[in-house]
Formats: structure tokens, sequence, C-alpha cells
């Protein structure tokens, strides 16, 4: 078998799984019901969020929230994220980090 299948939660509760760790990139996968949050942080290498199924808020620094539906989004490495699902549907997205955030952090030392 060539390929590595790489299986993720199916859920409409508050999941946070990593799926894959390569050097090249970090995925991981996130469902928010309504009205949950991940916890305030700082992108850590190249963010992108792929939105699969219902509304992500996020607000960047200090500028004023937005949404996305259907996106991918992207993030620069250093930036103040809060995400989160204020819709009234389940929230799915994947965080695709690239390269992995070890080898972001060796590349600028």
């Amino acid at each position: 078998m060539i390929e590595k299948p790489y299986t993720y939660t199916q859920s409409n509760e508050k999941v946070i799984e990593k799926l894959i760790g390569d050097d090249t990139a970090m995925i991981n996968h996130v469902v928010l019901a309504p009205g949950d949050a991940l916890p305030e942080h700082y992108s850590d290498s190249n963010v992108y969020l792929v939105v699969v199924q219902g509304s992500l808020t996020i607000q960047l620094e200090d500028q004023e929230a937005h949404s996305y539906q259907a996106s991918v989004v992207n993030i620069p490495c250093h930036i103040k994220m809060n995400i989160s699902n204020t819709s009234k549907q389940v929230l799915e997205f994947f965080i695709v980090k690239a390269p992995h955030p070890r080898v972001y952090k060796a590349q600028t030392l």
C-alpha cells in the first residue's frame, strides 16, 4: 500500500485532535459546538484554516472579528488568534501548519 490514510473523528461535540506531525506539515482536526472556542494563542508557523462545515469566527491581533464558511484562511506566523464558533451550527475545520512549527522555529533561528 503506497498511500497512508489518516482517519479523524466525526462528531457534533468538541474535538481537537492531531492527525499529522511530519516536518513538512502539521495537521489538526477541530470540531466546535455552538459557543465553543479555542484558547487565545499565537500562530507558531504559517497557518491555514480549512473550514469544511459551519462558520469559523476569528479575531486576529486587535482587528474586528471576521467569519468564514467553506474557505481556506491563511494566518502568518506570530499573530495573536482568537478562534470561536459564534453560530448556531457545528463548526468543523482543519488546521494546517506548514512547515511543522518545530521546523519553522529551526529555520528562523
